[in-house]
C-alpha cells in the first residue's frame, strides 16, 4: 500500500484476489482491501460472475455488504448500487440471486466463512436496505451524507457521503472515520489521484486527512462508534 497524507490507499488493480471456490465452495472471488484484526473487520470487493447464485447460508460474524454494480435480489426484492444486505451473525439468510453478476463491497466483523444451510429460523433480523428511498442529509465539511447501517455489525457505521464538484473534505471532518472507499468519481489526496474502487484507510492519529474532489466524487465511508 501507497501512504499519502495520513492514509494507506488500495488501488483496485493492486489489491490481492482469492478465489472462493477455495473457501466455501462458491464461484466467486474476493479482493482483500483491509483486514483490520484489532477490531475484528474485513473490508473485501466481492465478484461474483453471471448468472451466479449464493445459497441461503450461515455464518459466525455480521456483516453489511453494499451493492457496487449489478442487481442482487433477494426475498423477491431487487437492490441496486448502494443497497446493503445486513446480515446478522448465526441467523441463516438468503439465497441471493446475481442475474447480471455482482460487485459487493463485504465489510465483515468477526469470522466471514460460510456454511450453507436449507432453511430459514423463525425469526427474522437481516435487513435488506435500500439507499434511493433516503434523503440526502447535510453532512460534515459541506458533504452530503446518507446513513445505511449504524447497528447490527458490532461497532460499524457505514456512510454514502457526496462531495460536490470543486469541494474538499476538510481533515477530521468525520473524526471516527476509519476507511473510505471511492463509489463514483476521482478524489486526491496527498498529490494522489484515485478513481472507482479504489479504498482509503485511515492511518493518523488525529483522524483523516483532507479529501479534494475536484469533479465531485461518491465515497462510502466507514467509520467504528
Amino acid at each position: 500500500m501507497l501512504t499519502k497524507a495520513d492514509y494507506q490507499i488500495a488501488r483496485l488493480k493492486e489489491i490481492p484476489w482469492e478465489d472462493r471456490v477455495n473457501v466455501d465452495g462458491w464461484p466467486s472471488r474476493a479482493g482483500m482491501y483491509w483486514d483490520d484484526r484489532d477490531n475484528a473487520l474485513c473490508m473485501r470487493l466481492i465478484d461474483y460472475p453471471f448468472g451466479s447464485i449464493e445459497p441461503r447460508h450461515v455464518h459466525a460474524g455480521s456483516h453489511a455488504t453494499t451493492v457496487l454494480k449489478g442487481r442482487a435480489i433477494v426475498d423477491g426484492l431487487t437492490l441496486g448500487p448502494l443497497d446493503v444486505i445486513l446480515g446478522p451473525s448465526n441467523e441463516p439468510h438468503g439465497p441471493l440471486d446475481y442475474p447480471d453478476g455482482c460487485k459487493l463491497l463485504s465489510v465483515f466483523h468477526g469470522s466471514y466463512y460460510h456454511s450453507e444451510v436449507q432453511q430459514l429460523s423463525s425469526e427474522k433480523h437481516y435487513r435488506l436496505i435500500q439507499s434511493v428511498p433516503m434523503p440526502w442529509q447535510q453532512g460534515a465539511g459541506g458533504c452530503e451524507e446518507k446513513t445505511l447501517v449504524d447497528r447490527g455489525v458490532g461497532r460499524l457505521v457505514l456512510k454514502v457521503l457526496r462531495l460536490a464538484p470543486g469541494s474538499k473534505l476538510p481533515p477530521r471532518a468525520y473524526p471516527s472515520m476509519r476507511a473510505a472507499l471511492v463509489v463514483e468519481g476521482q478524489v486526491t489526496i496527498g498529490g494522489e489521484t484515485l478513481g472507482a474502487w479504489d479504498f482509503l484507510r485511515v492511518t493518523g492519529a488525529d483522524g483523516h486527512g483532507a479529501i479534494g474532489a475536484a469533479g465531485g466524487a461518491t465515497l462510502l465511508a466507514i467509520s467504528l462508534r
